[in-house]
């Protein structure tokens, strides 16, 4: 595709004109000399201060202003056919990364769903709840990052959600490089709502209920705002998906062989080799029951014949089992005509089960699963994987995750006597709980136990290899439930993260008058502290748990913030909006970062229906708790060892080394030196709105990010550690001392000497990313009489390039071509038409992600797909939604999501299981939910 865009696509500009009769009808009263006329534009005036646009500190009228905002209402999140906040984000245009959401159980947080605006990492998006921000999930994103948690957001709680795309630090400090998300809750509700939803796949599992009640009462200045959501939604297994049930499933005829559920093979020179067990006591009949009698003698091309099951793939979740509850209450008090009292708490209580894929066990985990035979003499490997006819059932290893989270808000805002200084003062408050419970096979009592079912005490070692006599014909027996139980271990993991600040905002939006109108002000001070604690269970990181290792750390910081606004008439046709922000970080512990961001914005309105626009900002993200305050967290890798193909294989290429491919263990630490990561952006665009009806507009978008947070690179650093051992390099400088104390290698008098046995790293302040593209939007409606009212939308966003240079010395990486970096989507489409005639209101929304590069684009130095490297074709998915009003106060609805129960689309490279690319797609299927809607009190319509 081509760099320029003609753009059709959806705006948030339902309500210009509305606003416009607003700002005419307070000029008209300004200029009448009435007293009483006179008070009533006062009044009407400070109404119109209340207004406030996300993006901007000063109460205006107009909501388009320089940088575009996309609006979803709570209506779009009904009619669409999304199912909560996390589906209705994932779905924007502005939404083309991938990301690791509940989908990919065996990662980090599977609990968890977020969202990569612009195909930039998830933390670079800063989320906000009625302009504050929500605390970090205190789990970590890939094991690294910080980042916001949307599952927790109840939907029935929302008003609308806001996106602003781009730089927004200089008003809202950290983390506001690819933009903010702006979710704001119902704030005035008359009388009561009662909506309960239910439904299912149609391809089975995931069967869910949604309650949702939220009302609200005035008893004179008392306003209060109330909602209770309770929801319930079953798992999805993969076994209940034809397309990922089974190893058969794999694109790739060669990879159609079993799990290896029993595995007894040797190493025979040249790599491991099964033996066939039909030559051994007992083989494949005695355990042919497990994995529901689908066990049997199956074959591996290169390895040879063993006991599997192609369907143990498919007992592994694909949706969460979740129930949760959420509380809303917002209150109101006048305390006279200049003040008011506010506060607002949103509580949610969730419990998350799934199942990651079954356990298992081989002979030593500390020898790459080797043992000496001494009935043979041969180097054995036994693995045997935990049917759930052995463990009691798929619950029993299930993960369980209890999240308990808050926000609340109190303060007072009103303005100072009868002029036009207002101000809002408030303490603002995010907290997040979570525990973390699964049983795990505990390294010593798993060994015990199968050296007491069949290998027999320990009989010495052979250069670090154990030495047993096994009884194979005990290895092809089944465990029964209480043999698993008995070598199981409890991790239980309390994590916990807030954020809380308090804050004093004024504003004046006449502080003086120019020629061209008046200027608008706005400040801000603010103090805070944000903590994060995630405590492993210790015994994971000592590594008491047989192949398992995680996270930890703890953390606190503080900060301090200072902005101002201004908006300014240039001339009646050009108005700037000016602001500028400061923010200090002081870690607890030592460490401390500030940093300056400004924001420059112009609006230039030829004539009221034509809006072009401009904005340049830099913006920051202080560096997340987690890279700052990580203790030491384990992880396993494979590395080219460059000082052992260089002193015991001498110039070989490293391709032809043998030691090209080393298997290591690792441990990783947070830094508290980092810095900053620092971004600047700029845009621009135009917006058209003839008529309330008709909008479009079309912006362009360009952010540069430096300083970008990454882990030191292993590669280089085993690099230097060779040149250091080696001589080319002086070692005693510091760099050597340094590369020598990371990599940590066995001594001379070991079974393998020089092997490396443990390498130490930790995050930098070292990459570069820079992305741009244009996102565009269209929204009109149209009334056909007595063939009702039509309302057509589109939105459209194409990213043009996207370049990640994660080292000085790296080639650039183009990650819209680049599949080992990247699959985010290129471009995403999603259009809508609404038809509403009598009782009847009807919605149909298509959404077009498009082509990415398949998972074996094949890739040469500059970052470029090599062609014929093959992609993955765009991919369409319909929602819709029938809505029957039943009486004015009550209807009945029907909405699909998935209409055509589209799969995820085939990827022929996507060898591994569940066989497509669950970062970029789902596959739940075709969803279909029956919800009714009930009115009373004096909100009844």
């Amino acid at each position: 595709m081509n760099r320029k865009l003609l753009a059709t696509a959806i705006c948030a500009t339902l309500a210009l004109s509305a606003w416009t009769d607003v700002a005419r009808a307070q000029d008209a009263g300004a200029t009448d000399t009435a007293a009483n006329q006179d008070q009533s534009a006062k009044k009407e005036a400070k109404e119109l201060q209340r207004v406030t646009v996300t993006g901007s500190l000063i109460p205006q009228a107009q909501i388009e202003t320089a940088s575009p905002v996309v609006t979803i209402t709570a209506d779009d999140l009904n009619k669409k056919g999304f199912a909560n906040v996390y589906d209705a984000l994932r779905a924007q245009p502005l939404s083309t990364g991938a990301v690791q959401d509940s989908q990919f159980t065996n990662g980090f947080t599977p609990g968890a769903n977020t969202v990569s605006l612009l195909g930039l990492s998830p933390d670079f998006t800063l989320i906000l709840i009625n302009g504050h921000p929500l605390a970090d999930y205190p789990l970590l994103y890939n094991g690294q990052a910080n980042f916001t948690d949307l599952s927790s957001v109840p939907v029935g709680m929302v008003d609308h959600i806001d996106i602003l795309p781009g730089n927004q630090s200089s008003i809202y400090g950290s983390s506001a490089i690819a933009g903010v998300i702006n979710i704001v809750l119902k704030q005035h509700i008359d009388g009561t709502e009662l909506v309960y939803r239910m439904g299912g796949y149609s391809q089975g599992g995931g069967q869910n209920q949604r309650l949702q009640i939220t009302g609200g009462q005035n008893w004179g200045k008392f306003d209060l705002t109330y909602g209770l959501q309770l929801s319930e939604q079953r798992p999805i297994w993969a076994f209940q998906r034809d397309f990922a049930d089974s190893t058969n499933d794999n694109p790739n005829p060669n990879g159609r062989f079993g799990s290896r559920v029993y595995i007894h093979g040797f190493f025979n020179g040249r790599g491991l080799r099964y033996i066939d067990p039909n030559t051994e006591v007992g083989g494949c009949d005695g355990v042919s029951s497990l994995f529901g009698g689908t066990t049997q003698r199956d074959f591996r091309p290169g390895r040879g014949y063993y006991c599997g099951s192609r369907q143990e793939v498919g007992y592994t979740s694909l949706l969460n089992k979740n129930r949760s509850a959420s509380g809303y209450l917002s209150g109101r008090y006048q305390l006279n005509d200049n003040a008011e009292l506010y506060g607002d708490v949103l509580y949610n209580v969730s419990s998350v089960r799934f199942n990651s894929g079954s356990r298992f066990w081989q002979s030593s985990i500390d020898t790459g699963g080797y043992i000496v035979n001494a009935n043979t003499g041969t180097f054995d490997l036994f693995q045997h994987i935990f049917a759930p006819e052995e463990t009691g059932g798929l619950d029993t290893n299930s993960e369980r995750l209890l999240n308990r989270s808050y926000y609340a808000n109190a303060g007072i805002r009103g303005n100072f006597g009868s002029s036009d200084w207002g101000y809002d003062a408030y303490y603002a408050r995010s907290e997040y709980k979570l525990t973390d419970k699964q049983l795990w096979p505990l390294k010593g009592a798993v060994e015990k136990f199968f050296q007491d079912k069949f290998l027999g005490p320990q009989l010495g070692t052979y250069y670090g290899y154990p030495i047993y006599a096994p009884n194979v014909q005990n290895f092809y027996k089944p465990i029964t439930p209480q043999e698993y139980l008995s070598f199981q271990g409890l991790i239980d993991s309390p994590s916990k993260t807030y954020t809380q600040n308090v804050n004093l905002q004024v504003n004046n939006t006449n502080l003086f008058e120019l020629p061209a109108g008046a200027v608008g002000f706005a400040g801000l001070v603010q103090a805070g502290n944000q903590y994060w604690d995630n405590p492993t269970d210790p015994r994971v990181v000592n590594g008491d748990f047989w192949g398992l290792t995680g996270t930890q750390g703890s953390g606190k910081r503080d900060y301090y913030a200072a902005a101002a606004e201004l908006k300014v008439p240039i001339f009646s046709m050009l108005t700037a909006d000016l602001s500028a922000r400061y923010d200090d970080y002081k870690n607890k512990g030592g460490g401390s970062d500030n940093k300056a961001t400004y924001k420059l914005g112009l609006e230039f309105r030829p004539v009221e229906s034509l809006l072009f626009r401009a904005n340049y900002a830099t913006a920051f993200k202080a560096p997340d708790m987690a890279y700052v305050f990580a203790g030491t967290s384990g992880f396993f890798t494979s590395v080219v060892d460059y000082f052992q193909c260089a002193t015991k294989q001498g110039n070989v290429p490293i391709d032809q080394c043998t030691f090209n491919n080393e298997q290591v263990f690792g441990n990783r630490s947070g830094n508290p030196d980092l810095k900053s990561i620092t971004a600047k952006s700029w845009g621009y665009g135009v917006v058209w709105s003839p008529t309330s009806d008709f909008n479009i507009h079309a912006d362009y978008y360009s952010i540069k990010i430096d300083n970008e947070v990454s882990d030191l690179s292993l590669d280089q650093l085993l690099r230097t550690e060779s040149a250091c051992r080696t001589g080319q390099l002086d070692i005693n400088s510091p760099l050597c001392q340094d590369a020598l104390s990371r990599v940590v290698r066995a001594g001379a008098g070991a079974p393998n000497p020089d092997k490396i046995t443990l390498v130490k790293t930790n995050p930098i302040n070292i990459s570069k990313e820079r992305i741009d593209g244009i996102t565009a939007g269209l929204d009109y409606k149209l009334s056909a009489g007595r063939y009702g009212d039509f309302t057509f939308s589109g939105a459209y966003n194409v990213t043009l390039d996207h370049r990640y240079r994660q080292f000085p010395e790296d080639p650039e990486i183009d990650l819209l071509r680049n599949p080992f970096f990247s699959s985010e989507f290129k471009n995403i489409f999603q259009g809508a038409v609404i038809w509403e005639i009598g009782k009847w209101t009807t919605t149909l929304v298509g959404i077009r992600y498009g082509a990415t590069p398949n998972f074996t684009a094949q890739v040469n130095p500059t970052g470029y797909a090599t062609p014929g490297g093959g992609t993955v074709g765009p991919y369409m998915v319909y929602n819709g939604s029938v809505k029957y009003n039943v009486t004015d106060d009550a209807s009945i609805a029907l909405i699909v999501n998935n209409i055509k129960d589209s799969k995820p689309p085939r990827d022929p490279s996507w060898t591994s299981w569940p066989y497509y690319n669950r970062f970029n797609y789902n596959g739940f299927g075709r969803a279909v939910w029956l919800e009714f809607d009930v009115r009373f009190g004096a909100g009844k319509q």
